[in-house]
């Protein structure tokens, strides 16, 4: 067969592969800072593990003894992903009577369904763009210079051609493919669902609040790697062959379990519609993010606090210098694929308020890059 050559579809100032929260972040901080910007995702909704994945908690923006650690886009974030749904959030921070706090940090449950939704708009209001149901499959490189990447959606296989590309895709699959060096993670087998019980409903409607009907069921490990089913090894699952048996399994222990229940007793509200994978790839950047509190850098993009018990009142600053490598110079990487060896810095990495900042910084580097090539 020959080669299905790409057709030129259109030229960025920014291209943004993965609309996960890190992507979305890039795009929007890229756009408003005037640069025409192109978010491409290959799912048909926004917000990545947040959102498709069922991972419906924004971690605390606090260091859970009072203060605010990180802001930017992230702050705006929290507050629009329970503008139009239920929260979780403390009186403290916003929370409302119906709010059922978990904790007193400046954390939230979302409805995962409503926030995808919200961030269509949100994105859309930035001015960028947004391109669902398509694989950004391959970089077009010019040495060590990115000039665009192509794509596959119903339209055939196209080229869009950038000045700058943030890689926000989870899996570093956009570094990888432009030859950036790389590390491979690894991840316990875990299957998260939404469902409620019967048991559920009397509770949610003395409440009045049906927040209490979306539960998360967990098969396999917990989020901590307790429980992993024997067997399975840990592993990046860096393959379409891996991820395929990861899902399988996944659901096999989830269909064992119903077939034990009283058929008439529960309902399932969702399944992820991706891989609920965490720590699969990441570039290795010109300085690694450790997670080491206090650490300062001199090119500092902002902090995040840590969202694990035991470690209240952490600030870790991020350095520019984890998402990206100066001899790939228009690359930029954001969320849990930043330079951050598998520890504590690719713990602090992987959730919302880090890929939100990673985001936004990824998405004002290019910027900033886009002008540096105009001057």
């Amino acid at each position: 067969m020959d080669e299905v050559k790409p057709t030129f579809k259109e030229s960025f100032d920014v291209l943004v592969v993965g609309g996960g929260i890190a992507g979305v972040c890039a795009a929007v901080s890229a756009a408003r800072l005037g640069k025409k910007t192109l978010l491409i995702e290959k799912q048909n909704n926004l917000g990545g593990l947040a959102t498709v994945g069922l991972i419906n908690w924004f971690e605390p923006l606090c260091d859970g003894k009072g203060h605010q650690i990180t802001g930017g886009i992230a702050e705006e974030l929290i507050k629009i992903s329970v503008q139009y749904c239920y929260d979780t959030l403390p009186p403290a921070w916003g929370g409302s009577k119906l709010s059922l706090p978990k904790s007193n940090r400046f954390a939230t449950t979302f409805s995962p369904m409503v926030f995808s939704m919200i961030l269509d708009e949100f994105v859309m209001n930035s001015g960028a763009r947004i391109l669902f149901d398509t694989y950004a499959t391959y970089p077009v490189m010019d040495g060590n210079i990115c000039t665009g990447v192509i794509t596959e959606n119903c339209n055939g296989r196209e080229f869009y051609k950038a000045t700058a590309v943030v890689d926000a895709t989870g899996d570093a699959s956009i570094m990888y493919r432009a030859n950036v060096p790389c590390r491979a993670g690894s991840n316990y087998m875990t299957y998260i669902i939404h469902g409620f019980e019967k048991t559920d409903i009397a509770p949610a409607e003395e409440a009045g609040n049906l927040s209490l009907l979306r539960k998360w069921m967990v098969y396999g490990s917990d989020l901590n790697g307790n429980g992993q089913p024997a067997g399975i090894k840990k592993r990046p699952y860096l393959s379409a062959e891996e991820r395929t048996e990861y899902i399988l399994h996944g659901k096999a222990m989830l269909l064992g379990k119903l077939k034990e229940k009283n058929r008439f007793s529960f309902e399932i509200m969702s399944l992820p519609s991706m891989p609920q994978l965490r720590t699969i790839r990441q570039i290795i950047g010109d300085t690694d993010f450790n997670a080491v509190d206090g650490e300062k850098y001199p090119d500092s993009i902002g902090c995040v606090s840590d969202f694990r018990e035991g470690k209240e009142g952490c600030c870790y600053e991020i350095p520019l210098s984890a998402l990206r490598r100066s001899d790939f110079p228009n690359l930029f990487a954001a969320g849990r694929i930043i330079s951050a060896p598998e520890g504590d810095g690719w713990e602090v990495a992987r959730v919302i308020p880090t890929c939100a900042l990673t985001g936004e910084a990824a998405g004002r580097a290019a910027a900033g890059y886009c002008n540096s090539t105009e001057a």
